[in-house]
């Protein structure tokens, strides 16, 4: 069963060096700016341009805290959610996330 498992970690680190275009080991505001849709993309299996909970990865109280009152996140609401979360994960505010903040934030939102 474990071999079947994802590697989460080696998940995270694929997703990490995704966003750090530059390689300098931190995602900047504007690495992050340029690449954020590009998630939204990948977690839209069905293309219909919203998500549901069973297309993210997002715990569930985390999924209904972004979602809309239909109970599914549009792509605009996506975009101010996913602004909102580089400022929550930037705890240190220095406008980039280093590998600590962002595999931080990460845990605190996906199971």
């Amino acid at each position: 069963m474990a071999a079947e498992m994802p590697d989460r970690t080696a998940q995270g680190a694929d997703v990490f060096d995704l966003f750090d275009e530059n390689h300098d080991g931190r995602i900047s505001n504007a690495e992050f700016q340029n690449n954020k849709i590009l998630v939204f993309y990948v977690w839209d299996r069905n293309r219909d341009l919203v998500l549901t909970p069973d297309e993210t990865p997002l715990r569930p109280e985390v999924f209904a805290r972004a979602a809309g009152p239909d109970g599914r996140i549009d792509s605009l609401e996506f975009i101010t959610v996913i602004d909102e979360a580089f400022l929550i994960a930037d705890t240190n505010r220095d406008s980039t996330l280093d590998r600590q903040e962002f595999f931080a934030f990460r845990q605190r939102i996906r199971p």
